[in-house]
This record gives structure tokens, sequence and C-alpha cells, in this order.
């Protein structure tokens, strides 16, 4: 799995450096986010069909005309409002509206299948173990890194992935949704992998690659 991150990471890398120097946005690179600067969101499936590719492959894309057209409030997405029902609100999962969704969307699916849960007990069990997640990064007291949770993960491939908007306006991309949820409820920079690139936001990485 990881040679196929480092042959894209090379091809990607090499591509934007040609472009644009060496201080070019690369593939799966972890940038650091301050929450209070997010407020939009790009649907993933929007994005794709915009740009042609899967979200996580446009890795360190950089664009030069930024689809604001598809740029959604925060309060339009459904698994974050649910997460923050629950997170910050205190309802159960149930009351948060969750577990419909859950269900609702397996219901739908051509498999049966969504984000590994077929079954009511899946659904919960799945909600069980954010909850765990969440608590490990309140006992941490920040949010881990990708190579934190396993040292063989590459770069930030898998994190919470965000798109730098025009003037480097942090803009999540759907992609880690739960994790984005627990991340905006902290009050302190988190790490992203990052995902496209407006041309005017290149002068802002230097700055988003330096940890707290």
């Amino acid at each position: 799995m990881s040679l196929k991150y480092q042959l894209r990471a090379v091809w990607i890398d090499a591509l934007n450096r040609l472009r644009y120097g060496a201080r070019a946005p690369r593939y799966a690179e972890r940038v650091w986010i301050q929450p209070s600067a997010c407020h939009r969101y790009i649907e993933a499936a929007d994005l794709a069909k915009h740009l042609g590719s899967r979200v996580r492959q446009m890795s360190g894309k950089v664009i030069r005309q930024w689809p604001s057209e598809l740029e959604q409030p925060f309060e339009n997405h459904p698994k974050l409002t649910y997460c923050w029902n629950h997170w910050r609100d205190g309802q159960d999962w149930q009351e948060a509206g969750a577990i419909e969704f859950m269900l609702s969307r397996i219901a739908v699916s051509p498999t049966g299948v969504t984000d590994h849960c077929r079954t009511p007990a899946d659904v919960q069990a799945r909600f069980d173990n954010l909850d765990g997640i969440r608590e490990d990064v309140l006992q941490r007291g920040r949010f881990p890194s990708r190579q934190e949770l396993d040292p063989d993960n590459y770069r930030e491939v898998g994190g919470i992935l965000m798109h730098l908007g025009p003037e480097g306006e942090p803009i999540f991309s759907g992609a880690g949704c739960h994790r984005f949820a627990i991340a905006m409820l902290m009050d302190q920079p988190f790490p992203a992998q990052l995902g496209c690139v407006h041309t005017s936001a290149l002068k802002y990485l230097p700055q988003l690659r330096q940890g707290p």
C-alpha cells in the first residue's frame, strides 16, 4: 500500500517542484490547520466530478480557477451536524440523528454496506469506536498525526483532508469527517493531509507546514 503512495508522490512532487519551485506542495504532506479559520466544505463527490479524480488522489494538486460555487456551510453537512449534536450538545447518537442516517445510507447502498457497516449492531459499534477515538484525543490533549498512530504510515495519508482555497483559506474536503468534527471542537491547530491548493494559497504553505 505504501508503495502506491510513494509512486504517486514521486510524480506529483516532481511536477509541482518543476512548476512552482522547491517549496511547492507535496503529495499527502502534513499541514497544520487552525480550527477557527475553517468555515466551509466542498462535498468530495462534487469536487471529484468537477476535477475528474478522487479527492485523496488530488492531494497536492494546484488549481488556478477555484470552484467557489461548490462550497457549502457546515450546517449543510449531515455527518458534521450529528457529530456536533453528540459531542458538543450531549445528545446520544440516536438523538443526534447518526443512527438513522447510517441505516438510511446502508438501505440505499448497492452492496448493503456503508463505512464497513451492514447491520444496526455494526453501526452502533462504529459510533462506540468513534467515542473511543475522541476519548483518546482528549487524553492526549491534542490531535495526533497519522504517523504518531502508525509509524509506517506514509506522510499524512488517510488524515483529515483539507484543501487550501483562495488566500490560503482551509476548506474541508469531506474526507475524515468524524475526526474533523473532533478537531473542530478543540481550540488548537490539528494535523491534516493537504488536499488541492489554489495558486494564491502557495505563499501560505511554509507557515502551515510548521507544527504548533
